[in-house]
């Protein structure tokens, strides 16, 4: 019991210490991240800290199975560096005795990491899926800011928009003007508000304009039409925006229901998750093992390497069921068992033979 104890306690410190840097590191991207993008006005400045809080918390999950590899490889490291793994080993201790420390660590936190990837991560996807509509729908997400000229061309036109004020509510434009340059045409539109919003049909963003006029223009047949209006909608394709991935909002008790490959694509990338945490503890005994001369992180570098092979072949296998390109079964099961092998490959190359 004295082992298990002292084997825990140095599992959960390196643990929690590995789990704050990376945090911290993946924090400081993301804001980097969301901060350019306010500055270049396609996040409106008020909905950084939303998004920093959601996109944080759905890297921290992903990153739980990494901070245990890495923690459990320092604390072992540790105690192969100050000898005391091999005096536990001349003392008579098994490699099961220190399994079964490490699991008395990981079971829970393993329970506790598929809590938040079957409920709290599609809710998370889903409140980032919201804000990331209502960013597309608010007069930032367009390139619109308030009281700032703004130019824009596509191939259909060149589009040039002010909007004086934009209320509190971020979704009215007040005062607003712009002038579009469709081939020989050229159409200018003053009114007194404007809102923007997405065409549910097709997914582009219209502005429905309200209260103004219209002043249209043809060189080649001269002359200038005026036209008042109460509603007109203009559509602005100013910038583009990918389609967004709704099937991570699915709640797992339905995607086990739904046979698609997307979904099913899903479902073994979540429980891929899960079963990451196991695993990459298995790992991480054997492969800690130092030699007398050996650096203490010796490993770390190797073993970091064999995670981001196993996360970016989970990935690229999961990217392959969705297309269609790759069958359900085995699916990501596979990758699981070659990795599970490749541990008791290095458990009986390093400590031999159960007894």
């Amino acid at each position: 019991m004295i082992i298990n104890r002292y084997l825990f306690k140095e599992i959960a410190l390196s643990f929690l210490a590995a789990l704050l840097v990376l945090t911290l590191i993946i924090v400081g991207n993301v804001l980097v991240r969301l901060l350019s993008e306010a500055s270049t006005g396609e996040l409106p400045a008020d909905l950084v800290g939303s998004l920093l809080w959601i996109v944080s918390l759905k890297q921290l999950i992903r990153l739980i199975p990494v901070a245990l590899l890495i923690g459990m490889m320092l604390a072992f490291s540790r105690l192969y560096r100050d000898s005391e793994m091999s005096a536990l080993r001349a003392a008579g201790v098994a490699p099961w005795h220190f399994y079964r420390a490490i699991f008395s660590f990981v079971l829970p936190l393993s329970v506790l990491l598929a809590v938040m990837v079957i409920f709290v991560s599609p809710w998370l996807e889903a409140h980032n899926l919201d804000l990331r509509r209502e960013i597309n729908q608010r007069p930032e997400a367009s390139g619109i800011p308030s009281g700032e000229f703004i130019t824009s061309s596509s191939g259909t036109g060149n589009y040039t928009a002010l909007a004086e004020n934009i209320d509190p509510s971020h979704t009215v434009m007040e005062r607003f003007f712009i002038h579009a340059q469709d081939g020989v045409k050229d159409v200018l539109i003053w009114a007194k508000s404007a809102v923007l919003f997405i065409d549910s049909a097709n997914g582009e963003r219209v502005l429905q304009i309200r209260d103004g006029y219209r002043y249209e223009s043809d060189p080649q047949q001269g002359g200038m039409t005026v036209a008042k209006f109460t509603e007109h909608g203009v559509r602005i394709p100013l910038r583009n925006y990918t389609a967004m991935n709704t099937v991570g909002t699915i709640p797992t008790l339905r995607l086990i229901q739904q046979a698609d490959a997307s979904s099913q694509a899903e479902l073994q990338w979540r429980v891929g998750i899960i079963l990451s945490a196991p695993i990459l503890a298995l790992l991480a005994f054997p492969l800690s093992y130092t030699a007398p001369r050996q650096g203490r992180y010796s490993k770390v570098t190797f073993a970091i390497l064999i995670y981001a092979i196993y996360a970016n072949v989970l990935a690229t296998v999961r990217g392959m069921i969705e297309r269609g390109d790759f069958p359900l079964f085995p699916g990501l099961w596979w990758i699981h068992l070659v990795m599970l092998a490749l541990i008791f490959w290095l458990l009986r190359k390093y400590y031999g033979k159960p007894a």
